[in-house]
């Protein structure tokens, strides 16, 4: 017999110990704990969603966690994460509620669509690519590959070769950028936002027909593309329907920031299901220079139908002092959705308005304050100084730079580092040390017709001692006129002993090639005519230029140990620090004429968006916040004037700031 298989008997088995376990009934209960980790109205949101929804969030009431939440309670009930999609405006943020999604649901999310608008519309377009001529492998070129593509384009077409001066490449980029997110044509974008280049708009848009037939023909697109071609794939039905029915639910962070091709892109992508989440706040709606549009979330519930609104107004940030300052500010605003900021943390400090003697003082001030606020323990990245436009940075830069306090410049750079900067000062070095090669070729290649090439010839001419006519006369004609500009600003600038008035002389040049080269050339001859003040206080341009050569490689190490280099004082434009928060907020410059900005004083909707970048500038500070104004100002075309604060100071009450007068016993602010 073949030997059993199982050679225990019965009995045997029967002598072992039986061990019992238990099954329980099924429980749905989620373990996320939403009513433990969410305030009510945040839960609310989580789980009542459904349908096109617009969620208001207040500032620092925590809508990260509320999209993360969302997007949790709807995997948790089964919904696959081929079919959600969630837009944000970084791929940073997108990276971050995925990872903390995850960690909630202790489970992988591949297969969710995730990412900016570009990413999705890249991933997109590579499917579809056939439908708009492109093939699936087709290129995306970066911004200076762009700025390449046009300067060829220019080439091609001649305009390099005019006299006079013509608009940038980077110039031409934007106005293309801008035509595209607004989905405006590009003669009603110069007229509208750029009408300094008014008089070259068939040219320009010439250019920019050329451009679009050269990336078809080489199969590559640039970031504006993305979007365009996007949008164009959804005109096709059959398209727009498989997409629309694959996305089941959308979620939108910083809806309000929006433009009016991805507001149309979402639309018909939330078409067939109608689960369209928008998250953000009309009140921190600041990027219209951009081409955000406020009204795409103003208009949400007439655009939605049945849309449910939702607010979220406990503010988890800021004491109640600043809260209420901020309310103050913002309800001043006709179109908008109203809300009242609630704070959870105890009572602090009321903000304290600062009225200082002129820009010099209030430097000394904000330096002064900032050293005292260390010593009381706030650390010195947890401070901030904030400003509408850049020019009104300058003298808090070189007080900083004085007394050896770290700083960096968010989103930019520092003020002597900026090109335009860069530009003027290459003149004046040129002037002091006639051996300054890279200063010459800087100052030489700005004019037309001039570049690398010629600049070096014409430099090996001039460091021989060459005179300036002599050069210019054995030039070719492309670069003959635009050397002769160059000789006649040169000439007469070797003459001239006062820095300030070399500056303006520069200036005569200098303000054209603005209005043709930037996107915002009102503010940066606004920046050039700060420095020429500042150089007004210094008898010769060598002081001058001595003086500020020793700021240009400053990086405030001295100050810091080895494991203090993150700890630097945060200097922002307040459109860069939208999203980010400090212990202490310093708000500069605030007067009439400068903020609000001057063009916003002829426009209601203007005058609004100013009044809500006062409104993030406040609600950027967790404890302390002190405005400053200077009460004397100096303008180019009218000297030292008397200078008021805001029209927005008037409009707060007088409860909800202190004033503060200073003493200065340090005597006059110059150096």
């Amino acid at each position: 017999m073949p030997e059993d298989p199982h050679p225990y008997s019965v009995s045997q088995y029967a002598a072992h110990t039986m061990e019992k376990y238990t099954l329980k009934p099924f429980s749905s209960e989620s373990t996320l704990h939403y009513k433990k980790n969410l305030n009510e109205p945040q839960q609310k949101v989580v789980e009542e969603a459904e349908g096109p929804s617009l969620v208001l969030a207040g500032a620092g009431s925590g809508k990260t966690r509320v999209l993360i939440y969302r997007l949790a309670y709807l995997l948790e009930r089964g919904v696959n994460p081929k079919n959600i999609l969630l837009v944000t405006f970084t791929n940073k943020a997108s990276h971050e509620m995925i990872h903390r999604a995850e960690a909630l649901l202790k489970t992988n999310l591949t297969g969710l669509w995730a990412g900016t608008f570009h990413h999705i519309g890249n991933v997109i377009l590579r499917r579809e690519a056939e439908q708009i001529g492109y093939s699936p492998n087709f290129s995306i070129i970066d911004r200076q590959d762009a700025k390449d593509l046009i300067e060829d384009c220019l080439e091609h077409l001649g305009y390099l070769k005019r006299e006079k001066l013509f608009p940038k490449k980077d110039l031409i980029l934007n106005i293309r950028g801008l035509a595209s997110s607004t989905r405006k044509k590009i003669p009603d974008v110069i007229k509208e936002f750029y009408s300094q280049v008014e008089e070259y708009t068939p040219q320009i848009q010439n250019i920019l027909d050329y451009y679009r037939k050269k990336k078809k023909k080489a199969n590559v697109m640039d970031f504006d593309d993305l979007l365009e071609y996007w949008f164009e794939l959804l005109q096709d039905k059959e398209t727009c329907l498989k997409y629309a029915r694959m996305f089941r639910y959308i979620l939108v962070d910083e809806y309000q920031d929006t433009n009016r091709i991805q507001f149309q892109i979402l639309k018909k992508l939330s078409s067939v299901h109608h689960n369209i989440l928008a998250v953000g706040d009309d009140a921190q709606s600041i990027y219209s220079f951009r081409g955000a549009e406020i009204d795409n979330i103003l208009d949400f519930p007439n655009t939605f139908e049945g849309a449910k609104i939702f607010k979220l107004q406990i503010n988890y940030r800021s004491v109640p002092q600043i809260l209420e300052l901020s309310n103050e500010i913002i309800q001043r605003n006709v179109n908008q959705f109203p809300k009242k900021l609630e704070a959870i943390k105890k009572d602090g400090d009321r903000p304290a308005v600062v009225k200082t003697h002129d820009v010099y003082q209030q430097a000394k001030f904000i330096a002064q304050r900032i050293m005292e606020l260390i010593r009381e323990g706030i650390a010195l990245n947890e401070q901030a100084v904030l400003f509408r436009s850049r020019f009104q940075a300058l003298e808090i830069e070189v007080e900083l730079m004085k007394r050896n306090i770290p700083y960096v410049v968010r989103g930019g750079v520092r003020f002597f580092e900026q090109s335009h900067i860069k530009d003027i000062l290459s003149y004046l070095k040129v002037i002091l040390n006639p051996k300054d090669e890279l200063s010459f070729k800087r100052a030489l290649c700005l004019h037309k017709g001039i570049g690398r090439g010629y600049a070096q010839r014409i430099w090996e001419r001039f460091s021989r001692n060459e005179p300036l006519r002599v050069i210019g006369d054995r030039l070719p004609r492309r670069a003959k006129q635009g050397y002769e500009d160059f000789a006649a600003l040169f000439g007469p600038l070797q003459k001239i002993k006062s820095p300030q008035d070399a500056i303006t002389h520069l200036l005569t040049f200098y303000k054209d090639y603005c209005y043709v080269s930037f996107d915002n050339p009102e503010e940066r001859i606004l920046d050039l005519e700060e420095l020429a003040k500042m150089a007004s206080n210094y008898p010769t341009v060598k002081r001058f230029l001595l003086e500020f050569s020793s700021y240009e490689d400053f990086k405030g190490e001295t100050m810091l140990s080895p494991s203090e280099k993150d700890d630097l004082l945060i200097l922002s434009t307040i459109h860069q620090a939208k999203g980010l928060e400090w212990e202490t907020v310093f708000l500069i410059g605030f007067n009439d004429y400068d903020f609000p900005h001057p063009k916003a004083l002829n426009s209601q909707r203007s005058l609004e968006e100013e009044r809500r970048l006062f409104y993030v500038a406040a609600t950027r500070a967790k404890s302390l916040l002190y405005v400053t104004y200077p009460e004397t100002k100096f303008s180019a075309k009218n000297g030292l004037i008397i200078a008021r604060p805001s029209s927005f100071y008037y409009e707060l009450p007088p409860s909800t700031y202190e004033n503060w007068e200073l003493e200065d016993s340090t005597g006059p602010g110059f150096f």
